[in-house]
Formats: structure tokens, C-alpha cells, sequence
């Protein structure tokens, strides 16, 4: 064998070695980018259960709506999350107890979109927990009902198409 065929055999070996590396690289880009995207998506609802427990502290929530009221600021933009108060209010609940009520159920419902888009990522009886509680809030009467017909069905038209094929079908047990 001549050195011409040896290193025309490293240039094929060295090119191949290249290509596999190159391959190696992209799916670790890929796995880094999901990793990233899943921990963002952790963080959200994470966030969103500290928010709770300072908009759910009666004391926050009176100093909020003092402070709003004060300014002639109203404590909700018109739109779903001012339909939502406004109906609390109707219901018989104080100004106060409204706007607990309405960051609670955004709260809520802000964790649930970060997990509709990674559905398939849990078992059947994760998803089974994840959704049974939405269709016994939103699928029955009561506030969870009205949070849902008033501020849910506003929002992107594929997450209000998911919620209301599952309050379509009836409840089933996990596999």
C-alpha cells in the first residue's frame, strides 16, 4: 500500500469522524434547546404559585385595590379578567374578595397552559390528573364555570379548542 491510498483512507476516516461529531453536536444543541424550554416552562407556573400567594393575602389584596382606587386606575382592564370581577361582584363577593378570586383563577389557569402544549410528554395517569380537575372546574356551574365561559374563552383558539373537547367527553380512568 502506498502513502497516497493511507491518506486518502484518513481523509475518508477523518471526513466520516467529522460528519459523526457534527451529528453528536446537533443533537446535544437539540437536548441543551429542550432542557432550556422545559425549565422555562417550569419556572412560569413556579412564579405564578409565589404571585398567588401574595394576590391571595387578603391584606396585599386591600392594599392593591386601595391603591388602584386612589389613582382612579380600575383594578382590572376591560376585557375577560374585568368580566370575571365584575361577576364576582355580582355574586355577592366585596371588592376584595373579587379580586382575590380573579388572580386566583388566572394564576390557575396560567400553570395550566404551560402544561397543555407538553401533554404528551406525561403518562396517561398524569394526564388523567392534569385533567380531571379541569373538567370538574370548568365543565360544572359554579366560579370555575363562569372563569372559564368569561376569561378562558378568550384566549388562543387551539387551547380553547383542547379545553372544550375535553369538557366534551365524559371523565375516563387512567390506563
Amino acid at each position: 500500500m502506498n502513502w497516497d491510498a493511507v491518506g486518502a483512507v484518513g481523509q475518508v476516516l477523518g471526513s466520516l469522524a467529522v460528519c459523526v461529531t457534527l451529528g453528536y453536536l446537533a443533537e446535544q444543541v437539540r437536548h441543551a434547546q429542550d432542557q432550556a424550554r422545559r425549565a422555562l416552562s417550569q419556572a412560569r407556573p413556579e412564579a405564578s404559585r409565589d404571585f398567588m400567594a401574595l394576590y391571595t393575602d387578603e391584606r396585599i389584596s386591600k392594599i392593591h385595590v386601595k391603591a388602584q382606587e386612589a389613582l382612579g386606575v380600575p383594578l382590572f382592564p376591560t376585557g375577560p379578567a374585568g368580566e370575571f370581577a365584575t361577576s364576582m361582584e355580582r355574586a355577592g363577593l366585596t371588592r376584595d374578595e373579587a379580586v382575590v378570586m380573579t388572580y386566583l383563577h388566572i394564576i390557575q389557569w396560567n400553570y395550566r397552559i404551560q402544561v397543555i402544549p407538553h401533554l404528551n410528554e406525561l403518562s396517561a395517569a398524569e394526564r388523567w390528573q392534569f385533567e380531571a380537575p379541569m373538567r370538574a372546574i370548568y365543565g360544572r356551574p359554579g366560579v370555575g364555570r363562569v372563569f372559564y365561559e368569561t376569561y378562558i374563552k378568550n384566549h388562543h383558539p387551539d387551547t380553547v379548542r383542547y379545553i372544550d373537547n375535553l369538557l366534551a367527553h365524559p371523565s375516563s380512568t387512567p390506563a
